[in-house]
């Protein structure tokens, strides 16, 4: 078992390396790759929204297709000259009992299982810090529309089914992703009913929607945010450079660009890549060791 990981999400992680070693173009689908189930479950997602000190940024809570606001549901106790920031769970409660979808971010940082999970994850891939969310939704509501991711995602049922709509693979981008009606969505090329223990891998830029067809669903989804230097990063570095080697007065745009060219094909700019990449991996993995509950408070055990 890799690092003492539950045996489900050991599972889970030799179906990704076996994607990533062979990628497929639109996704990849395997049923009852868990046959019960363990590491997640309604209950847990319930333990955790019921966390008072959960902040709206937390949870999105989704009806009849529009957001809930959660602000008003927050408060605070005055101790000390300090705010103690709580949040009243009335609001979902309620949301909940008329049938709304939840959508619980940062699961990674919440469960220290999941987040060495998501570590693992992370060390297969080339350069990333990713994210882990819990989507429950309801018969007729569902937290989001059709929409194109602009990374891979991995995805496992925990509990009841969800329908998914998968449509042909587009041009990859970061733009106008979202909210995707039927005709930007194209041609539909499968449906799959996921049910608990069933593993999905959904490639960048494969648009798809989904439903709830039963009473509930209960999924989780880890965004393999690519967090490679990306070209704001590229150009801002080479930028910098160009101002301190920049072309003749007066050159027209083609020597500018072939000076430009020049200078971030260079061997200096592309060890500057690979630092930054690395950098981002180092701190990706110095994350994964410290953040929730993975860090853990021992020294009063002696009391206890």
């Amino acid at each position: 078992m890799t690092n003492n990981l539950h045996s489900d999400l050991a599972t889970l992680l030799d179906f990704f390396r076996k994607q990533r070693e062979n990628l497929p173009s639109e996704y990849a689908y395997v049923p009852g790759l868990l046959p019960t189930p363990s590491f997640f479950s309604v209950k847990k997602l319930q333990e955790y929204v019921n966390n008072p000190l959960i902040s709206p940024a937390w949870i999105h809570v989704i009806s009849k297709g529009k957001s809930v606001p959660l602000e008003d549901a927050c408060y605070f106790k005055s101790v000390q000259s300090n705010q103690l920031q709580f949040m009243n769970k009335d609001l979902l409660n309620n949301q909940l009992k008329n049938g709304a979808a939840v959508v619980l971010e940062g699961v990674d940082i919440l469960d220290a299982e999941i987040n060495r999970f998501t570590g693992e994850l992370e060390n297969i891939l080339p350069c990333s810090l990713s994210n882990c969310v819990a989507m429950f939704s309801q018969y007729g509501n569902e937290a989001y529309e059709g929409h194109c991711d602009s990374d891979d995602v991995l995805v496992v049922q925990v509990s009841g089914e969800k329908l998914w709509h998968i449509y042909e693979p587009q041009q990859r981008r970061y733009a106008d992703t979202t909210h995707m009606d039927k005709q930007r969505l194209g041609k539909e090329i499968k449906q799959i009913v996921l049910k608990p223990g069933d593993a999905l891998y959904v490639r960048a830029g494969v648009p798809h929607m989904c439903e709830t067809p039963n009473d509930h669903s209960l999924h989780l989804a880890f965004d393999l945010i690519d967090s490679t230097p990306n070209v704001a990063q590229i150009t801002s570095e080479a930028n910098g450079i160009y101002d301190y080697e920049c072309e003749e007065p007066f050159a027209p745009a083609s020597d500018v660009m072939k000076r430009y060219i020049k200078l971030i094909e260079s061997d200096d700019f592309q060890n500057f890549l690979v630092s930054a990449t690395k950098g981002v991996r180092d701190d990706a993995s110095k994350f994964r060791q410290c953040i929730g509950r993975s860090s853990t408070v021992d020294a009063l055990s002696k009391y206890s």
